[in-house]
């Protein structure tokens, strides 16, 4: 009597629909997951380009205000740079040629280079089985394989 009663609270078909629905689970949650990484880092990527372009445009501001102020060290160093013209009593640095020197100011005014780091992907065994496009078939009818084996009723021992 007891040996049947302990067949009646262990089903080894129990085994098998655990792991057919953690095979199951695996192959729909992984690919969820890598996609949602690939979205985070998309989105902080484009983030960073934001914040780049937004500190370009702070700097342009910045001196084009400062033109419309006329600031004194701004008029003076355009005078020297587009026009070529040093104010009286004022001498080019030595070694300064104004052939090698560009006339134009916005390099100056741009940040610096952005650098874009790449994505790393590590993946798992089951990872790479999840998301190849042959490897999740096979998956997944293992999975239903295993869930089918577990959802058979038991044998009656005689």
């Amino acid at each position: 009597m007891n040996s049947s009663r302990a067949a009646l609270l262990f089903d080894p078909g129990w085994l098998f629909l655990i792991a057919g629905m953690a095979l199951l689970g695996a192959t729909v949650l992984i690919p969820a997951g890598e996609d949602l990484d690939e979205a985070r880092w998309l989105r902080d990527r484009a983030l960073r380009v934001e914040s780049h372009r937004q500190q370009r445009l702070t700097r342009y501001e910045e001196y084009f205000a400062a033109l419309l102020e006329r600031d004194p060290a701004l008029v003076q160093s355009l005078a020297a740079s587009q026009l070529n013209q040093i104010p009286e009593g004022q001498a080019a640095m030595p070694g300064f040629s104004p052939m090698r020197a560009s006339a134009s100011v916005f390099p100056a005014l741009e940040p610096p280079v952005l650098k874009l780091p790449e994505r790393e992907v590590e993946r798992s065994a089951l990872a790479k089985l999840a998301t190849g496009e042959r490897s999740r078939l096979w998956l997944i009818a293992a999975g239903s394989l295993c869930v089918l084996v577990g959802l058979l009723p038991t044998s009656k021992g005689e």
